[in-house]
């Protein structure tokens, strides 16, 4: 049990990278917001029926919500709605290769501000896994530079990492920072419940929320997006079922464990990514990706030793 959080972190970046393939094909009839909204609107039926299942063999009923619980959970699920408009917004933006590497310091950010204004306790030994998976994920972003010639590479590093990219990108990982550290801290209100119970009442409640105002905007914004569900109910159920998984093992995951730590392992979804890039799309593997990757794996096997 207590190392449990490692496989269930693997398990939800696997489903995040097939979900996440799946909606880049959504893409191509749908909106950026349209496939992000998907996520929430048909994953939470799945997440509720696994909540039904779990009380009825388990038990623990309905929690006290109370006001800090509440809060948390409304402050994680705004943040990573807010984190996720800013990263469509950086779609659109020139260098985004390199945006995505710096929103990569969420990994670094969810240890810094955990550490000082949460309840997150990092020992030397999570420090160093940490910082190895850091290094990992930064090669495998800098090897989608590799065929580019020096000047390309230059160019586009200096204009992501000076500029409106770095700005949009370095608020877009403090948002889904926030989002992980408040959905902890909702999952350590429960407590004592058992982990499970906690961390599928939390992800059903800020589901929900997100779906009520990703909703609406949808509604003002882009209503069209309705009348394109049906027609690509396929997809749209696959990307539901594989949300709804991945949410679960996430927030179970807190539930037992530091929101840095998770995360960190979290970020062995880059190579699920590659591999379905690889296999599905057939994508080029650079060297420094497979570097990149050989120290994402060093790093999560350091976490095994951690207490």
């Amino acid at each position: 049990m207590e190392l449990l959080w490692i496989p269930l972190s693997v398990f939800a970046a696997l489903m995040q990278a097939i979900r996440t393939a799946a909606q880049k094909t959504l893409s191509h009839s749908m909106s950026t917001m349209g496939t992000t909204y998907v996520r929430a609107l048909f994953g939470l039926p799945f997440i509720a029926l696994f909540l039904v299942v779990l009380l009825s063999l388990q038990g623990g009923g309905v929690p006290t919500f109370s006001r800090s619980y509440i809060l948390y959970v409304f402050g994680g699920a705004m943040s990573q709605a807010l984190a996720t408009a800013l990263l469509i917004h950086m779609f659109s933006l020139r260098s985004f290769a390199v945006g995505t590497m710096l929103t990569k310091s969420d990994i670094l950010l969810t240890a810094l501000i955990g550490s000082v204004l949460f309840s997150e306790r990092l020992s030397v030994v999570g420090w160093a896994g940490l910082l190895v998976v850091f290094v990992g994920v930064l090669l495998m972003l800098i090897g989608k530079f590799e065929g580019h010639d020096l000047g390309t590479r230059g160019a586009a590093l200096s204009s992501g990492l000076f500029g409106k990219v770095a700005r949009v990108a370095f608020s877009c990982a403090l948002m889904f920072t926030m989002s992980y550290l408040f959905f902890r801290e909702a999952t350590l209100v429960l407590q004592p419940g058992h982990f499970l119970w906690r961390g599928t009442w939390t992800v059903l409640i800020g589901t929900g929320i997100q779906t009520i105002v990703l909703g609406v905007w949808i509604l003002l914004r882009e209503p069209v997006v309705f009348r394109q569900l049906w027609p690509n109910r396929r997809i749209i159920g696959f990307i539901g079922f594989t949300s709804a998984l991945g949410s679960l093992g996430w927030f179970s995951a807190f539930a037992l464990q530091n929101a840095s730590y998770v995360r960190a392992v979290g970020q062995i979804e880059a190579i699920f990514t590659v591999a379905i890039s690889w296999c599905y799309f057939r994508e080029r593997v650079s060297g420094l990706e497979l570097l990149g990757m050989g120290a994402m794996v060093g790093g999560v096997l350091m976490f095994y030793t951690v207490h």
